[in-house]
C-alpha cells in the first residue's frame, strides 16, 4: 500500500517519462536477490488474496517452491527452502503460528560473505482469520566484501493488523535495531548507527485512508564526530481507497510475472491517474511534521506540506501541466551556531591535512569563523535566508510551477534533451587553501605612504602543495614601491598554509593574494 500511496502524488509524471524513454538495457541482479524475488512471488501467488489467515498459513506451511526457484535458493543460500511456517496451537481465542528464516553463513565465489542468525516471528491470529498480532526478532546480520564489512545487531518488530475493505490491511507496526556498523577494509572508515526506530500506522475511513510513519536514529558516529537524534515523521491523509484497491490488484498481476514490462506499466497508467484525481478531490496531502538532525547540541529542522490543487483531465494528460498543480511549502531552520560547528569540523580536517604538528587550535577556529561568515553572508546577501534570533530561516514554496525561496523567484533548470541526458550524479565537495594568519606578519606600509594616506596595491601569485608547503611565490602585480614589494615577498615566504581539499583529499592549489591599502590603515 505504501507503493500505491507514493504513486498518488508522483508516479504519473514518472510513468509519462517512462513511456517516452527508450528501454534501458536490463541488468542481472545478484543471485540471492533473484532467489528471494522468485520465492516471494511464488508464495504470494500460492495464497488466495482474500482467504482467511488460517487458510493462507496452512497453505504456506506445506508449500514447496518450483524446481527453478528451488535451484536458485540452493545455489545462493545452500537450501531449497530457507524458511518455515508452523502452527503452534491455540492461545486463548487465538491460534499461534511461528515463521522462521533459517540461519545462514555463505561465502560466494568472489569471496563475499553473507551471514545471519535465525530470524523468527510469532503470529497470533483471531478466530475470523482477519486480524493478527505479531512480534519478531533478528539477533544479527552481516555482510563482508573486499572493501567493507557491515553488521546489524538485535533487530525486533511488533504490530497489530486487520483486514479492511478491499482486502487492504490496516493497523500499526513498529521496529527497532540496536546498531548498524560499517567498517572499511581498504580505508580507515568506520560508521556506527545506534538505536534505529521505525513506526507506521494505516487508518481506514469510509472512503479514504490515512497513513502515518516515523523513522529515527539515536546517534550516528563517523570520522570522530557524532550526529544526534535524527528524526523524520510524516503523514499522508485522505488517500482514495477505491483507487488503492484497484492499483493493488494491478500490482499483484504484474508481480505474477518474472519482470514488469513496459506494457504492464502502461496498463497501470489509468489507475495511477485515478489515484491522482482522487488525491486532488479529497485534498490528499503529505505533511512532514518533523525532519531534524542534531549536531554538537544544536538542531536543524524542516517542516512542510505537499498537496495537489484541482486536477483536470488535461492536466493528467500532460506531466508539465500536472506539475503546476503541486502546491508545496517548507520551512527550514538552522542555527548559525550549528553552521559554525560544522565549519569547525571542516577546518580541523583541513588543518590536520596541512600539518598536525604545526597547526594550532586557534588556526582552525579562525578558519571556521571565515567559513561561517562566508556561508551565512552568502545566504543572507542573496536573499535565500533571513535571520531570526541567530537562526537561519528559509521558506521554500512551489506553486503554479514556480519555485520561490523566501519569496525570491528561482528559475528551474530546463530538462536535458534525451541525447544529452546526464549520467549518475556525483557528489563533489571542495575548499580552497587558506593562509594561517598567525604564522607570518606582513610589514607595515611605508611611513610616507601612511602619512600621505596614499593608495598602495600589489598582488602575489603562488602555489600551495597538498602538504601545505608554499611554492612558486612571485610578484604578479607590483606596486610603485619596489623595496616594499620585496619586503612583502620575503615575509610572505614564511607563511604556513592549510591545503585545499577536493572530495576530502588535499590537492595542489594555485592562488593569489592582494595587499591593498585602505584609507587610514597602517599595516596589511
Amino acid at each position: 500500500m505504501r507503493r500505491a500511496l507514493a504513486a498518488s502524488l508522483f508516479l504519473v509524471t514518472l510513468a509519462h517519462a517512462a513511456e517516452e524513454a527508450p528501454p534501458a538495457a536490463p541488468k542481472t541482479p545478484p543471485l540471492i536477490i533473484q532467489a528471494f524475488t522468485a520465492a516471494m512471488q511464488e508464495m504470494q501467488l500460492a495464497v488466495d488474496d482474500g482467504a482467511s489467515l488460517h487458510k493462507a498459513f496452512d497453505t504456506l506451511s506445506a508449500f514447496q517452491h518450483s524446481p527453478e526457484t528451488a535451484k536458485l535458493l540452493l545455489e545462493s543460500l545452500g537450501t531449497e527452502r530457507p524458511w518455515s511456517l508452523e502452527k503452534r496451537g491455540p492461545e486463548g481465542e487465538r491460534t499461534a503460528y511461528r515463521g522462521r528464516l533459517l540461519p545462514l553463513h555463505r561465502t560466494t565465489p568472489a569471496g563475499n560473505t553473507l551471514a545471519w542468525s535465525e530470524f523468527s516471528v510469532d503470529l497470533l491470529v483471531d478466530k475470523t482469520g482477519q486480524a493478527l498480532d505479531f512480534t519478531g526478532a533478528w539477533p544479527s546480520l552481516s555482510f563482508e566484501d573486499k572493501d567493507v564489512r557491515m553488521t546489524m545487531r538485535d533487530a525486533s518488530m511488533s504490530g497489530a493488523q486487520h483486514r479492511g475493505g478491499g482486502k487492504l490491511w490496516f493497523g500499526d507496526a513498529k521496529g527497532t535495531i540496536d546498531s548498524v556498523d560499517f567498517t572499511g577494509k581498504t580505508s580507515p572508515f568506520t560508521m556506527t548507527m545506534r538505536e534505529l526506530t521505525f513506526a507506521a500506522s494505516a487508518l481506514e475511513k469510509p472512503r479514504t485512508v490515512d497513513m502515518v510513519q516515523s523513522f529515527g536514529i539515536k546517534s550516528i558516529e563517523v570520522a570522530g564526530e557524532r550526529i544526534d537524534d535524527v528524526k523524520m515523521a510524516f503523514r499522508i491523509a485522505n488517500i482514495e481507497k477505491s483507487a488503492l484497491v484497484a492499483l493493488r490488484e494491478a500490482e499483484r498481476k504484474v508481480s505474477a510475472k518474472q519482470a514488469a514490462t513496459r506494457d504492464d506499466l502502461s496498463a497501470m497508467m489509468p489507475l495511477l491517474k485515478t489515484l491522482v484525481r482522487g488525491a486532488s478531490k479529497n485534498k490528499t496531502a503529505l505533511a512532514i511534521d518533523e525532519m531534524s538532525i542534531g549536531f554538537h547540541g544544536y538542531r536543524a529542522l524542516l517542516r512542510g506540506r505537499v498537496g495537489l490543487a484541482k486536477v483536470t483531465n488535461a492536466d493528467l494528460a500532460d506531466p508539465k501541466r500536472l506539475l503546476k498543480n503541486v502546491d508545496a511549502r517548507f520551512e527550514v531552520r538552522v542555527p548559525v551556531a550549528m553552521v559554525r560547528e560544522v565549519a569547525l569540523v571542516m577546518a580541523r580536517q583541513q588543518a590536520a591535512a596541512a600539518n598536525k604538528a604545526q597547526t594550532q587550535p586557534q588556526d582552525a577556529a579562525a578558519l571556521a569563523e571565515s567559513i561561517t561568515d562566508a556561508m551565512v553572508g552568502k545566504l543572507l546577501g542573496n536573499g535565500y535566508a533571513r535571520l531570526e534570533n541567530d537562526v537561519l530561516v528559509s521558506t521554500i514554496e512551489f506553486r503554479d510551477g514556480q519555485l520561490r525561496i523566501n519569496g525570491k523567484k528561482i528559475d528551474l533548470p530546463a530538462p536535458p534533451k534525451p541525447a544529452e541526458a546526464p549520467g549518475p550524479a556525483r557528489l563533489s565537495t571542495s575548499m580552497q587553501a587558506r593562509r594561517i594568519d598567525a604564522s607570518c606578519t606582513l610589514p607595515d606600509y611605508p611611513a610616507d605612504v601612511v602619512a600621505r594616506d596614499a593608495a598602495l596595491a600589489l598582488t602575489l601569485r603562488f602555489v600551495v602543495e597538498p602538504d601545505g608547503q608554499l611554492r612558486e611565490l612571485e610578484l604578479s602585480k607590483a606596486s610603485d614601491r619596489p623595496d616594499y614589494d620585496s619586503a612583502v615577498l620575503q615575509a610572505f615566504a614564511g607563511c604556513r598554509f592549510i591545503p585545499a581539499l577536493e572530495n576530502g583529499k588535499p590537492v595542489r592549489h594555485t592562488m593569489t593574494h592582494t595587499v591593498l591599502r585602505e584609507p587610514g590603515s597602517v599595516r596589511p
